[in-house]
């Protein structure tokens, strides 16, 4: 038996000695998961409205936003309707709830719910989520309609039109010198004059409630809108809620909004710098900004540009930060931004640092663009920027600030994205290399031809920026600046 009990010792010794982690070397990394958030899921409707589930599992809220597509204000020729329309909405008195119960009982239940012509949101806990959404739908499509707001209109429309007039008349309606004009003129040239649209004079002589009516019933249509919902919901549960409340809701002529893609070459083909006199400054205030030409919303290499501005100029982490900053401690904060958009996209880098440092911080901003075009970048700094690009967009898609779900369900179709885009975007993240980054650096980083603008005191800034290009000094109207010998 002693031996038995020995041998059981022993035993038991040998494999906690055997259980004990080497601390000398790494754990073996767990293969990642697949990324359970960010999942948007299609429900389909016979009235062609679209929805989107983005499930949030044992979260006790929801939201709603709507969106119904409209025309631009400078396009739209029933505006009159629109703005009564809204301002029925905002009265929040429909044909169920005429006496006020829906703000009450919004009240009451702690919720929020908007409605306008452009769709609105509805948040609030789950069980009252069909309370809810029937008080939106009745609001929505069967507002109580009084023929005091289109007075009220009217007379609202009829007192900015006086004011306009006497704003026109003011001293203060001239045009005074803004450095963002020049700065445009500067970066794309002499902007050719477009075509100026007539001003739609409104008109409320012949608008009634049947016109209103008329309203809703053609441009408060399904097929033009998308909801998304978020919140603790299966696709069976989502698709009875909107079946029984939206279900019924009309269609009515198609209108979607499209995409007008350009590419845009800098008018500059070198560098230029603009100092705008600040006679009583101590600091001047730097802007670098350029033209990235075809680097457009979504692309190929959109997700790319993100990391590149990441290690530039965007975190603490950044060159520019730990160079201007850290190192040499020339300013409290730059920031650079590289910005894809329609239009071939801009960037920028914006600091403020004091007069006698103008030159000296310019000087880095340009060798840390030149770092980044012409060398890799390290592993590390690689690393820490796509772990803060991913933990700053997974913090994102949350329950509790659903923003992202709803941003991306409305522009889905315009920009022709797959149902899973949110879930793979952080593997897009991981696929980027030194070797991306370096080539994004190069065609996106542009020390050459840019605009840099100075806004401080020109008295002794003078002389001191030749070294970096063409310079050009204004005093505060926008005029040459001639300085006293």
């Amino acid at each position: 038996m002693r031996n038995i009990i020995l041998s059981l010792i022993i035993l038991f010794t040998v494999a906690k000695v055997n259980a004990q982690v080497d601390r000398t070397q790494a754990p073996a990394p767990n293969n990642p998961e697949k990324l359970n958030v960010g999942v948007l899921i299609p429900i389909k409707m016979d009235n062609n409205l679209q929805v989107y589930l983005a499930p949030i599992k044992k979260y006790p809220k929801f939201t709603i936003s709507i969106n119904i597509e409209q025309l631009g204000f400078d396009e739209d020729e029933r505006q009159e309707e629109k703005g009564i329309l809204e301002k029925a909405y905002y009265s929040k008195l429909s044909e169920k709830y005429p006496n006020g119960e829906i703000d009450s009982l919004v009240k009451l239940k702690g919720a929020m719910m908007s409605v306008t012509a452009h769709g609105g949101t509805i948040k609030g806990m789950n069980r009252d989520i069909e309370t809810l959404l029937d008080m939106y739908y009745d609001l929505l499509q069967n507002p109580v309609l009084k023929k005091e707001y289109i007075k009220e209109k009217a007379e609202d429309y009829e007192k900015s039109l006086e004011k306009k007039k006497t704003s026109t008349n003011s001293v203060f309606s001239n045009k005074s010198f803004a450095k963002e004009r020049l700065i445009d003129s500067l970066l794309y040239g002499k902007r050719q004059e477009q075509e100026k649209k007539e001003e739609i004079i409104l008109n409320y002589d012949n608008i009634g409630i049947d016109e209103v009516e008329d309203f809703i019933q053609k441009r408060i249509v399904a097929n033009n809108s998308v909801v998304v919902i978020i919140g603790d919901f299966t696709e069976k549960e989502t698709k009875k809620l909107m079946d029984k409340y939206f279900g019924n809701w009309q269609q009515g002529e198609p209108f979607a909004r499209k995409r007008d893609i350009k590419t845009r070459e800098p008018a500059i083909k070198n560098r230029k710098i603009i100092v705008l006199d600040k006679p009583n400054a101590v600091q001047s205030k730097l802007s670098l900004q350029w033209v990235l030409k075809d680097a457009h919303t979504y692309d190929e290499n959109s997700v790319k540009i993100e990391v590149l501005n990441e290690i530039l100029g965007e975190s603490q982490l950044s060159y520019l930060y730990k160079n201007v900053r850290v190192d040499k401690g020339l300013c409290y904060f730059i920031r650079s931004s590289i910005t894809p958009d329609d239009n071939g996209g801009r960037a920028s880098i914006m600091t403020q640092v004091r007069t006698d440092q103008t030159a000296y911080a310019i000087e880095n901003v340009i060798l840390e663009m030149l770092r980044i075009r012409n060398y890799d970048v390290s592993d590390q700094d690689l690393k820490i920027a796509k772990s803060s690009l991913i933990g700053e967009f997974t913090r994102s898609l949350s329950g509790i600030a659903p923003v992202p779900y709803i941003s991306f369900a409305m522009i889905k179709e315009l920009y022709d994205l797959p149902d899973d885009y949110l879930q793979n975007k952080v593997s897009k993240y991981y696929e980027i290399t030194k070797k991306d980054i370096r080539e994004m650096a190069e065609k996106y980083v542009n020390p050459f031809e840019c605009i840099i603008v100075v806004e401080g005191k020109a008295s002794e800034l003078e002389g001191t920026l030749e070294r970096f290009g063409e310079v050009t000094y204004l005093d505060e109207e926008g005029k040459a600046l001639v300085f006293k010998k």
